[in-house]
């Protein structure tokens, strides 16, 4: 234990464990304090994607690819709104992080690199994942965290809860205030890494930053926001609130809790679409089937409260692949019993449950119903037309935007030191990871791999280089 620690970082992440691993490697006294009682933060709920250009990988596979070609490849992806600063930081540091990765123990999911999954595909392969989504990184960064954690190299502190950070009358950042199971505590430190998350799961902040869109949360408990706060108090610049682009799609289990959200299997690369989405209005308001994810996510952010209504049958519902993972007679009986899933033995009567108006539903199914027969959908060009809506009982689901991360964020400078709101660095404090915002490093789109690898890099980079005592 130490009066004045050379680094305090402030999460166990996917950035605050690179980042106290290859600063430990360098001899400082670390103290790395983090909220949960486990280690790895988001890690725990990403899928695990990450992407860089020049890697081991790629080059093992014939792959030519340059950091300047990622830099423009994401940019088009990201309509050009993700901050040039940050992004050049990354690209010409992703390649070494992953290539460390590996040497540590990360192994890549056969048949990676490839351009694109998820998301808008990339122009070249240089995008991949391991078995067991970001677990698999987890599980290469542990046990050399652990081993630098038992040999006294890095001071782990679990349940600890960042309150505030601490500054001189110079303004530079000296310590950090904490709530533990103990009660409240002040540590000191040369530099101040805040590598704590975002506020998805901080329905206050959420709705202090972001008003203007409904939450539905699916993310790490403790992505609460509280490196955003406590920057905030010492005049930080938080910006990027406008780079949003809800996850398609999912529901609230609770209606009264917005960090309830769970996701619907609604991808027509891994089901196909039986059922139509509907508006509030009681129409369909897009190709149900279209294959970019980036058409579907912006179609349904701008509807009302990101919200739609999924329509079927009882014969779509006993012939189509599950549309959660839930277990079939468990959704069946979530019909009728829980206000987000509704059932009706008429079209008109499915419409009355859902809220919106029944000539128009009516009217709708019979236009789709139609469309099955001639097997032509002229007013979307939806491709799956196997089965119409006729059997009752007649379904609906109730579905929402899903947030998975967070869009604002503290902003920093080419050397990751927080800014102030006049834009000049408040020294001795650094911000890396989701506390960025995931506007600064992706954008306004889900570009592949550009929340999980930057974290990473940055943490990488900053315990390597960045940060002196």
């Amino acid at each position: 234990m130490s009066d004045v620690y050379d680094v305090i970082c402030v999460g166990a992440g996917s950035t605050g464990l690179p980042l106290a691993i290859k600063a430990a490697e360098r001899g400082a006294n670390i103290l790395q304090i983090e909220a949960d009682n486990r280690i790895g933060g988001t890690l725990h709920w990403s899928s695990g994607q990450i992407a860089a250009a020049g890697t081991r990988l790629q080059k093992e596979n014939n792959i030519s690819d340059t950091p300047d070609a990622h830099y423009e490849d994401a940019q088009r992806v990201a309509n050009g709104q993700i901050d040039p600063t940050v992004l050049r930081l990354f690209v010409d540091n992703a390649a070494d992080t992953i290539d460390w990765l590996m040497d540590i123990g990360f192994k890549p999911a056969a048949g990676t690199p490839v351009a694109g999954e998820s998301h808008e595909a990339y122009s070249t392969r240089r995008y991949l994942w391991g078995d067991n989504q970001a677990i698999s990184i987890l599980d290469a960064l542990r046990p050399v965290h652990e081993k630098l954690v038992a040999d006294g190299k890095i001071d782990l502190r679990l349940e600890h809860r960042l309150k505030s950070l601490i500054s001189d009358d110079s303004g530079a950042v000296t310590g950090v205030v904490v709530d533990t199971l103990n009660g409240e505590q002040t540590f000191h430190g040369k530099n101040v890494v805040l590598a704590c998350g975002g506020y998805a799961a901080g329905p206050d902040l959420w709705n202090d930053l972001n008003p203007e869109i409904p939450l539905c949360s699916h993310c790490n408990p403790y992505s609460r926001g509280d490196g955003i706060v406590a920057a905030r108090e010492l005049d930080a610049q938080i910006n990027g609130k406008e780079k949003f682009l809800c996850t398609f799609a999912g529901w609230l289990e609770d209606e009264s809790d917005p960090t309830s959200g769970e996701f619907l299997a609604l991808s027509p690369k891994a089901r196909n679409i039986w059922e139509i989405f509907v508006d509030v209005n009681g129409k369909r308001f897009m190709k149900e089937d279209h294959q970019s994810i980036d058409y579907r996510e912006r179609n349904l952010l701008k509807q009302p409260g990101m919200r739609m209504n999924i329509v079927f049958d009882e014969g779509i519902r006993q012939n189509a692949s599950p549309i959660t993972m839930l277990d079939p007679e468990a959704l069946k009986a979530k019909f009728g019993a829980h206000p987000n899933f509704v059932k009706a033995d008429t079209i008109e009567g499915l419409a009355s449950e859902l809220g919106i108006p029944a000539n128009a539903l009516k009217a709708t199914v019979d236009e789709y119903n139609a469309s099955v027969d001639s097997d032509e959908d002229k007013a979307w060009d939806k491709f799956f037309l196997i089965r119409k809506i006729e059997n009752p009982p007649f379904y609906g689901i109730k579905a929402m935007g899903i947030t998975v991360l967070s869009p604002a964020g503290v902003a920093v400078d080419e050397k990751l030191r927080v800014l102030n709101t006049s834009g000049s660095p408040i020294p001795n404090v650094y911000a890396a990871g989701e506390v960025l915002g995931f506007g600064r490093t992706s954008g306004n789109a889900f570009v592949g791999g550009l929340s999980l690898t930057p974290a990473m890099a940055f943490g990488k980079i900053l315990g390597e280089r960045m940060l002196s005592w």
